[in-house]
């Protein structure tokens, strides 16, 4: 991954906004997505550029996504997001959650996406 960091240095910021976040996408895998119609059951309609970040498969509730930056070189977006995890001693839903968070961005090039996910100790 040392790769990825050196090529940040060099890359653009993007502006975005969340639009939707949730802790049943269905998805259980981690990635990142371009909205299209197969994801209809998470948002039923998105604005043009709409990028999906799914956490994958949690064991309880309390956990959730929250992207904190974009960047592109002009050959891929980046999107850096965190995991965050309930407090050790957090009363949970005992059910097993597949969070996501929808953004939009402000960019009109739907470029091949790499998710950098940093997890709850970063």
């Amino acid at each position: 991954m040392t790769g990825f960091f050196m090529f940040m240095a060099k890359s653009n910021p993007l502006t975005w906004q969340e639009i939707k976040a949730g802790y049943m996408s269905g998805i259980s895998e981690t990635k990142a997505v371009w909205y299209d119609t197969s994801y209809s059951n998470i948002l039923e309609e998105a604005p043009e550029n709409t990028v999906l970040v799914f956490l994958g498969q949690r064991p309880t509730g309390g956990y959730s996504v929250k992207v904190r930056e974009v960047k592109t070189d002009g050959k891929k977006i980046y999107i850096i997001a965190r995991e965050e995890c309930p407090k050790p001693d957090a009363m949970v839903v005992q059910v097993i959650t597949t969070p996501f968070v929808a953004i939009k961005l402000d960019f009109k090039e739907k470029l091949p996406l790499e998710l950098k996910l940093e997890g709850c100790g970063k």
